[in-house]
Formats: structure tokens, C-alpha cells, sequence
């Protein structure tokens, strides 16, 4: 878990630092803002495009925002993005790999931000 943990954080950092600053709040839909996006279907592999609705949700790229995600959200909503995303957590990583030390595309940021968000989120419980 931890070592999972440390690979989405060095995902985030390469993507963030692959993604440059400039213009980045002029795209409609930039994974570093806290509202909600439309991620295009077709940058997303198949059989992850079920989860693209939980994507746009919780795929918030800045830190405090998709903390405060996190800390607002009911129990009910944190089991459902556990629930959605553990059996497919490891599809997820892969096509996260596939973009190397590359720019991300939002969609893949906005993935990569939800499992974050997951790993962010306490355990059954532990509200």
C-alpha cells in the first residue's frame, strides 16, 4: 500500500511538472480545478470509461481542494469510489505508466488525481 501510495505521488509530480504552467487555467478542462470537468471518452481506455463520471468528480488536481474533497464527502460517497475503483486500481496504474516522463492527458490526470483522492480518504471507520 505504501509503495502504491509513493508511485501515484511520483505520477503527480512528473505529470504536474510535464504539464507546464502556462495556460493551464485557460483549458476548460485542466485536472488542477476543483470544479467539475468533461473528461472525452475516447482518451480513456475502454474498460475504464465506466469510471469517467468518478473521475470528473474526484479528479481534482490541487492538493487543498481535493482534500477538502475528501474531508467534506460522506461515508457513503467514499465507499462508492472504493468500491468502483479497487478492482480496477491496477488497469488504472498501467495506463498511468504508459504516459512515462511524457505530458499526461487530462483524463489520465484526472484518474490518477481520483486514486489519490482514494488513498487520501480514512478507512472504513476511521471517520
Amino acid at each position: 500500500m505504501i509503495k502504491r501510495h509513493a508511485l501515484l505521488i511520483l505520477l503527480a509530480s512528473a505529470s504536474l511538472g510535464a504539464c507546464g504552467s502556462e495556460n493551464a487555467g485557460d483549458r476548460p478542462g485542466a485536472a488542477s480545478s476543483a470544479v467539475a470537468q468533461r473528461l472525452n471518452p475516447e482518451q480513456v481506455p475502454e474498460d475504464l470509461r465506466h469510471l469517467i463520471p468518478l473521475a470528473e468528480k474526484w479528479g481534482i488536481g490541487d492538493d487543498v481542494d481535493r482534500n477538502a474533497k475528501v474531508e467534506s464527502s460522506t461515508p457513503a460517497e467514499r465507499s462508492e469510489l472504493r468500491a468502483a475503483i479497487t478492482p480496477v486500481s491496477s488497469s488504472i496504474t498501467m495506463w498511468l505508466d504508459t504516459f512515462g516522463k511524457g505530458p499526461m492527458s487530462d483524463e489520465a490526470a484526472a484518474f490518477m488525481y481520483m486514486q489519490l483522492a482514494l488513498e487520501e480518504m480514512p478507512a472504513d471507520g476511521q471517520e
